[in-house]
Formats: structure tokens, sequence, C-alpha cells
């Protein structure tokens, strides 16, 4: 099922964290238009990024970064990808994000599972080619910028074990309650984030490597949108399954003890 992409002014490129987030908040109120509201498949993404971006620049005026500049470059440029595929007709926005906002409105399909696969979209899809952006900006990518990067994983981890919840509905709560798995789940989830980011610096570095080869960026950029895009619509498909058997053998239950 299909909505209508967010009514926002035409594309230009943020340049400065606090845009970003300006962009965010007007990505969020119109995302919540959409007859889900806060559940909207978009809505539910983009409230997990800001939150997330929030931290980064308060973490950047705390002094947390070795190299501030590295980190807000990224930010925006990282921040920037996304934003595009938002602004974007929904036919013409890269494949992992497209099946997101195809979908976005489905009811059958969880909170968590949107939120999921925007991340999946974002840091699988997005991030790799966001760093070379940021190394070509600056000229380098060194150790310094790396230890950076990583920092951004502390951020993830604290702010995802708290947002999880957000998104939970009876379903997921029940099965948390039933089998414990909230500890499993939180493990699992930095495990995926970590892993995530950890090759996306890694597919980077290729890229730096070759960033002279004319038609290198955008072959790579190609391929990693088919695949991303295959196992994001892969996610939304078994999460909607799910829940539509787990409805169906709920309902059977409680017919049986009517």
């Amino acid at each position: 099922m299909t909505v209508e992409p967010i009514d926002a002014d035409r594309f230009a490129e943020a340049d400065r964290i606090p845009e970003v987030l300006r962009r965010l908040d007007a990505v969020q109120v119109a995302a919540e238009k959409q007859p889900r509201s806060s559940h909207d498949g978009l809505a539910c993404f983009n409230h997990l990024y800001t939150v997330i971006t929030r931290q980064v620049q308060d973490d950047y005026l705390a002094g947390k970064f070795a190299n501030g500049d590295f980190i807000t470059r990224l930010d925006v440029s990282f921040a920037n990808r996304y934003l595009s595929a938002v602004y974007d007709e929904i036919e013409a926005a890269p494949r992992p994000w497209q099946c997101l906002l195809e979908q976005r409105s489905d009811r059958w399909i969880s909170p968590l599972a949107f939120a999921v696969v925007g991340v999946s979209a974002h840091v699988n899809f997005d991030l790799a080619f966001a760093v070379v952006e940021t190394g070509t900006q600056m000229g380098q990518l060194d150790p310094v910028d790396h230890n950076d990067y990583q920092h951004l994983n502390a951020i993830f981890f604290r702010e995802m074990h708290k947002l999880r919840h957000d998104y939970e509905d009876g379903t997921e709560r029940w099965l948390e309650r039933t089998f414990g798995l909230t500890r499993i789940e939180n493990l699992l989830g930095d495990a995926v984030v970590v892993i995530a980011r950890y090759l996306a610096w890694n597919k980077a570095k290729r890229l730096w490597h070759k960033r002279t080869q004319p038609g290198a960026a955008a072959n790579s950029e190609h391929g990693t949108a088919r695949s991303v895009g295959s196992f994001n619509q892969g996610l939304l498909v078994a999460d909607r399954s799910l829940r539509q058997a787990f409805s169906i053998v709920n309902g059977r239950i409680r017919g049986g003890r009517s």
C-alpha cells in the first residue's frame, strides 16, 4: 500500500547539524499527518534518527569527538542522503528506502520493523558513501576519523535500548514477557549495528582507494541498493507474515475459550 510523498519544500542540502535537525523535525510533522500518525513507517524511523542525531550534536558540543570537523561533516552528508530519498518521488528513491516508503501505511507491519528497515537502509546503504564523500571534502581518511566513527556505536547502544520500547506493540511485549527476550534482543541489536557499521567503514575504505576510477562508486552504489533493497523488502514481508499468523492463531485461541 502506498501513500503520497511528504509535502516538503524542494530538496536543498543541509549544511549544518542544526539545519539537519530542523528538516528532520519537518519530516516528522509531515509523516505524522499520514493515516497511521506516529506509527507511520517513515515517522517510526525518522523519530529514531532525530533522537540519535541530537545525541551526536550533544556529544560534539561536549567535546567527545577528537575531530569535530569530520564528525559534523559526516553527520550532515549522511543525513542529506536520507533527506534526498525522502524528498524525492517514491519511484525515484533508492530501493532500500523505496520499500519503506511504499509500505509505510501498512497496518500489519510493526513500528519496530519499520525502524529496523530504516536503520538498515541508512547504515547498510548510505553510510559507506557518506564516509567517502566526507573524506573527499577533507582530503583524507585517517585513524582519528575512525575512532570518532566508532564513538557513534556508543550513541546507538545508549539510545536504541530506550527507543526500542517506544516501538513495541502488545504482541511484542507479550513475547518479551513470555520468553524473556529483552536482553537477547538488546544484545542482537547491538551486534547487528556493530557489524553493519564495521562493514560500512571497510567498504568506504575500498571505495576511497578506487575513488579515481571512473564509474567505481556508481557501480558499487547500484549493487548495494539492489542487495539492501531486497533484504529490507524481505524483513517487511517476514514481519507482516508473522504478525498476520499470530493474529490468526490468537483469534482461534480466544474463539476456543469463548
